[in-house]
């Protein structure tokens, strides 16, 4: 193997059988081929071995390690500690990844003497989005590595995340990720990426951001983003008890700490929101003052057919000062469903409404629609999208804390 050692790719694989060839052709396909590609099985119990053991029988790069399951943590630890490259990078077995991903990233890292190389990524689910790191571009080493620190958890002159959490958009020089990994508590269940990132940063004396994509996640409708989880408070503990920790770290400011208090504080909301299986859901999403916005008696077009628009729907409906017309996406055909009609966007041509609210919460995407429905002849002053801080920053800017 030694001549495949520069870079160690790790799989952490549970029950991928849907998706595991196209990952692991995604890795193979690299423009860099000095790679080891250690694919951990954590106990799977559908047909992924069988797909392991032919791809290894494809290409000698590839090693298969076996262990029962125990979660995502134990799984990248193991890989970690069997791990030979002098640097590592981690791919979900449920994602795919550019051919020319590995290439770009070492080269930089090799480049600038760099222990950290992070990216942004691509999102595909209902639509496709690139999602970006908050921190500026750049190379950072010496006094600057304590800036990239104190922007790493959130960002909060930007009201943002900061440095991505996601292990799998980086390159992690080894020696340092040897030392942080049997760190990580393998009861953490959420944010075991954000807070592996938050450890190694900490620790490394160099870095990189880049603002290029290379690396799609894909949100699959069971992902742990969309799903009920009991023992989700449980779980933000684990993180919350992880982050105090660190508190004594040398390099672990009061900054990072405000950081870290916000990013649980924003953990707790998506909770209440999404996964403790509340009645009534995304209780804590939507400020309804858009309402305040629109005139009494108006006829509303929403345009977003997923969860997003539901809520707002769900809003337009208790007041009873509206009259909704109904919903449209142009990726209707996704997200059409009987209790949440959504048709094409070329239907307002037939439909009599005052106004089209756009539920999106970025600005970038909903500018993007905007310039869509007025090539379909919607008139500008017929749209309106409305900005949705999250709630946390609203009251921490209130407190005086993102000063």
């Amino acid at each position: 193997m030694a001549e495949y050692n520069l870079l160690s790719v790790i799989v952490p694989i549970y029950n991928a059988e849907r998706f595991l060839r196209k990952c692991l052709d995604s890795i193979l396909a690299q423009t860099f081929k000095q790679l080891e590609i250690i694919c951990v099985n954590d106990g799977s119990t559908d047909k992924s071995p069988e797909i392991l053991d032919e791809y290894e029988k494809k290409d000698r790069r590839i090693r298969i390690l076996t262990k029962p399951n125990g979660g995502l943590v134990s799984a990248r630890k193991a890989g970690v500690k069997a791990a030979q490259g002098e640097y590592i990078g981690f791919v979900d077995a449920d994602d795919w990844i550019e051919p020319e991903m590995y290439e770009r990233l070492y080269g930089v890292a090799k480049q600038n003497n760099a222990d950290f190389v992070s990216t942004d990524y691509c999102q595909e689910g209902n639509y496709t989005a690139i999602s970006y790191d908050a921190v500026q571009a750049g190379v950072y080493n010496n006094e600057k590595m304590q800036e990239l620190r104190n922007n790493a958890i959130l960002h909060l002159k930007k009201r943002d995340k900061g440095v991505s959490g996601s292990l799998c958009t980086k390159l992690l020089r080894a020696d340092i990720l040897k030392k942080i990994m049997p760190r990580i508590p393998n009861e953490i269940t959420v944010s075991e990426d954000k807070v592996t990132t938050v450890t190694f940063i900490l620790e490394c004396d160099s870095a990189v951001i880049l603002h290029e994509s290379y690396y799609h996640y894909v949100i699959h409708g069971n992902s742990m983003l969309n799903g009920i989880t009991p023992n989700y408070l449980l779980n933000v503990h684990n993180v919350y008890q992880y982050f105090r920790s660190l508190y004594g770290h040398p390099n672990f400011t009061q900054t990072m700490r405000v950081q870290a208090e916000l990013y649980v504080t924003q953990f707790l909301i998506k909770g209440i929101n999404s996964h403790l299986g509340f009645l009534n859901p995304n209780l804590l999403w939507i400020d309804s003052y858009w309402l305040n916005e629109i005139p009494k008696g108006a006829r509303v077009v929403l345009y977003g057919g997923g969860a997003l628009g539901r809520k707002y729907r769900q809003q337009l409906e208790a007041c009873h000062r509206y009259n909704f017309v109904g919903c449209v996406d142009f990726g209707y055909e996704r997200t059409d469903c009987a209790d949440f009609p959504v048709s094409s966007p070329n239907v307002l041509a037939q439909w009599e409404y005052d106004f089209i609210v756009i539920t999106i919460k970025n600005r970038r995407f909903a500018d993007e629609v905007t310039n869509k429905l007025q090539k379909l002849n919607v008139p500008k002053e017929k749209i309106r999208w409305f900005e949705q801080k999250e709630i946390f920053w609203k009251f921490a800017e209130a407190d005086g804390l993102l000063e």
